[in-house]
C-alpha cells in the first residue's frame, strides 16, 4: 500500500495548524494591527519578566531575521523595550512596556474567546480528550 498523503499525520497536523494559525491571525491583526511573530513574541513576553531574542526565536520557532524584524517594528510601536542583562553587559534582554502588557491582556481574553468559540462543537470529554492526545504525541515526538 502507497502512502497517502492527505492521511499521513505530519501533513494533517501541519495543515490543521496552518489553517487554526491564519484563522487566529485575523483576531490579532484586526484588534492591534500585529503580524503572526509580533503576536508570538507579545505572548511569550507577556509569560516571562525578561528574554533574549535568541530564547525568543527558540520558543516561538520564527527564524532570527523574521523575530528581529518583529522585535524592532514592536520596540518601535511602543509595547516592547530593551534592556541590559545584568549577567552579560553586553547583551540585551527584551521586556513587554505597559503598554505591551496592556496589549496583551486586550488580546488574551480575545484570544480565549475564539478557542473557547472554536472547540464550541467538542463536549467538556473531547476536549480534554483532544488536550491529552495532542500532549502524548508531542512527549512521543521529543523522545526522538
Amino acid at each position: 500500500m502507497s502512502l497517502k498523503i492527505e492521511e499521513f499525520l505530519p501533513y494533517r497536523l501541519v495543515k490543521l495548524a496552518n489553517k487554526v494559525s491564519h484563522a487566529f491571525s485575523e483576531v490579532y491583526f484586526e484588534e492591534a494591527g500585529l503580524s503572526m511573530p509580533q503576536w508570538r513574541a507579545v505572548a511569550h513576553l507577556a509569560q516571562r519578566e525578561t528574554c533574549s531574542a535568541k530564547t525568543l526565536c527558540d520558543l516561538t520557532e520564527i527564524d532570527k531575521s523574521t523575530m528581529s524584524r518583529a522585535v524592532k517594528q514592536l520596540t518601535d510601536k511602543g509595547f516592547i523595550e530593551l534592556c541590559t542583562d545584568v549577567n552579560d553587559k553586553r547583551a540585551k534582554l527584551l521586556s513587554l512596556t505597559s503598554e505591551g502588557k496592556a496589549l496583551f491582556n486586550q488580546l488574551s481574553e480575545k484570544a480565549q474567546q475564539w478557542e473557547s468559540d472554536v472547540l464550541a462543537s467538542l463536549s467538556d470529554s473531547e476536549r480534554d480528550t483532544l488536550l491529552s492526545v495532542i500532549s502524548k504525541v508531542e512527549q512521543q515526538v521529543d523522545k526522538g
